[in-house]
């Protein structure tokens, strides 16, 4: 009787205790009511965040590097990727080469016509020695054929009296050179060693044909007895 008296005396006492200390005045109860699940929530999160880092440390410690498979697949994958790509490349750079002699052979021509115009302006008609068509300077006159086209450029005058004919490698050098004003691009004889955008070839009769460098398939060729430019753009052939 006693033992049962002494049990109920501290149950008494302890839930006296949990009544003052959580039910006081001063502190709300929302507080306490939400106590202990802020605290399972807080023991979950820890216990998530531990797990997590345990499985991340497991699969870093596994992975070690590629298996045998892994790299037969990425040499496969390369090996596909460069026989796509490779070609498309090839074709980029000669679609490059020949916009640039497509661009080279327009500006030539207009370069002609140019030099046409004057000729028909200042001459009419017949041959013509020296006659200024770039400025006044000497590097810019063109000896005109009988058909008023540019035939080549010398510094004198045509000590035979007969009509300037382009007839040679020098011609086809002088003309270019002349047309494009000294700049770019550069033209050297096919025979020389120079190392220029293009090669002067004579071909007869009163013809040229300025071979490209980087791809001697493409090139841009003058006559001189009509005046044309043509241009050979297949880089294959």
């Amino acid at each position: 009787m006693r033992l049962h008296l002494s049990r109920t005396k501290s149950y008494n006492c302890f839930y006296k205790n949990y009544y003052n200390y959580y039910y006081k005045p001063d502190k709300p109860q929302i507080i306490n009511r939400y106590k202990s699940v802020i605290m399972v929530r807080l023991n979950s999160t820890r216990f998530i965040t531990s797990m997590y880092s345990g499985s991340l440390t497991s699969s870093i410690a596994k992975t070690k590097g590629f298996t045998l498979i892994e790299l037969v697949v990425v040499i496969i994958i390369l090996g596909i990727l460069s026989v796509v790509a490779l070609p498309k490349f090839i074709n980029v750079s000669q679609d490059a080469h020949v916009s640039t002699v497509k661009g080279t052979g327009g500006a030539f021509k207009s370069g002609i016509n140019l030099a046409r115009a004057v000729w028909a302006t200042r001459v009419s008609s017949g041959p013509a020695d020296d006659l200024p068509v770039f400025g006044t300077a000497t590097e810019g006159e063109l000896d005109f054929n009988d058909n008023g086209w540019p035939a080549q450029h010398w510094g004198t005058a045509d000590s035979e009296g007969d009509s300037p004919k382009l007839d040679n490698t020098a011609d086809c050098i002088s003309v270019w050179e002349t047309i494009f004003e000294g700049d770019e691009p550069s033209v050297s004889d096919v025979i020389s060693s120079d190392e220029t955008d293009y090669k002067a070839n004579y071909l007869s009769p009163e013809r040229c044909r300025y071979d490209y460098s980087a791809n001697t398939n493409l090139s841009i060729t003058y006559n001189s007895l009509d005046g044309s430019v043509t241009i050979d753009s297949d880089p294959n052939n």
